[in-house]
């Protein structure tokens, strides 16, 4: 008999005040430590190619965060870019499976780079898992290993056993994403950081977030750590040429290309295009260009601290052992929003 579970992501769910005994949001604390590694700002990058190049990794990780190159280019390009970093201590790359991805390891880390992020739609595959076995037998505990997509308990602890550091959460959250429309798989992002939060493990949580109160609910359910993508489009340091489009007022506005990378543009770029065995799980789309990412993440942590307090969370494990949930309903999502322009007045 098929079962019916219930799950439930950030836009069902406020966080409920409590007692908060701390004089100022900047006497929180929301650095974390993986591994041997710092990090003042618990942000990554995600590693898509209109995301996170060389640019963006400076300014992300100058902010504190840590950034994750895409893996859209040679293993020589891919090289190049990550030794042009200036902070290589907190800037990682990606790789997917196979001889390639571990070819690719290989050239990154005698590079000097230390953060490997196996990337793959399905994480929870016996190709991850032996991906990840490779990686130890050849660098050992010497190397910081981020590894997904998962979205259930099953996935997580299956990535950990292989030897994961941190499990990359979230099948089909992206804002650019449609993995759940064209195969019907997936988990609310709030029930998956939950699920996934029961292995022994810092969670990254991909996807979903499209405000700051998002991430800090992501924090609140068992994230260590928050990846963005569609929050950082558009900004200055992305990747990519700039477009210039004409509005129907008659007006310009520039734009930037924001993509999944299991879109149809992306698989003809990079992957030799649409097979007929395959479908896109991703869509490509213009943002108008917005500025420095600084403001994003100026915003993001802003909120973040603020959020802690309103539980009296001294940093985020805090927050994690304090965090009381409350289900709303869609009357009380629209009560959260600006709602008063053009009431009726009686």
């Amino acid at each position: 008999m098929v079962s019916i579970m219930r799950g439930l992501t950030f836009d069902d769910v406020l966080l409920v005040p409590g007692y908060n005994g701390i004089k100022s949001r900047q006497d929180v604390s929301i650095s974390v430590t993986l591994k041997d590694r710092n990090f003042e700002i618990p942000v990554a990058s995600a590693n898509m190619d209109t995301v996170t190049g060389q640019i963006m990794a400076d300014a992300i990780t100058s902010l504190g965060g840590m950034a994750i190159l895409h893996r859209f280019m040679s293993i020589e390009e891919n090289v190049a870019q990550f030794k042009a970093c200036t902070n290589p201590r907190n800037t990682g790359f990606s790789i997917g499976v196979g001889d390639d991805g571990l070819g690719r390891a290989e050239a990154l880390i005698a590079a000097g780079a230390g953060i490997v992020c196996v990337d793959v739609a399905h994480g929870h595959s016996k190709e991850v898992n032996r991906t990840i076995r490779a990686l130890r037998d050849s660098f050992k505990d010497n190397i910081l290993v981020i590894a997904g997509n998962v979205a259930t308990y099953a996935g997580a602890d299956y990535l950990a056993a292989a030897g994961a550091d941190v499990i990359k959460i979230g099948i089909g959250p992206g804002s650019v994403c449609t993995t759940r429309i064209k195969t019907g798989y997936g988990v609310p992002q709030l029930t998956a950081i939950m699920e996934c939060r029961k292995v022994d493990r810092a969670l990254m949580a991909d996807g979903g977030i499209r405000t700051p109160g998002d991430a800090v609910k992501a924090f609140a359910a068992g994230a260590d750590f928050v990846m963005l993508g569609g929050m950082l489009a558009g900004t200055a340091e992305t990747p990519g040429e700039t477009l210039e489009r004409s509005l129907p007022n008659g007006q310009t506005q520039k734009f930037k290309q924001f993509r999944g990378m299991a879109s149809r543009e992306a698989q003809d770029d990079f992957m030799g295009g649409m097979k007929g065995w395959k479908t896109a799980e991703g869509v490509s789309i213009e943002i108008p260009c917005r500025g420095s990412v600084r403001d994003v993440i100026q915003d993001v942590v802003g909120g973040l601290r603020s959020g802690l307090t309103y539980c009296g969370a001294a940093d985020i494990k805090s927050l994690q052992r304090k965090a009381q949930f409350i289900e709303i309903s869609a009357a009380g999502f629209r009560e959260g929003t600006p709602h008063g322009i053009g009431r009726l007045t009686i």
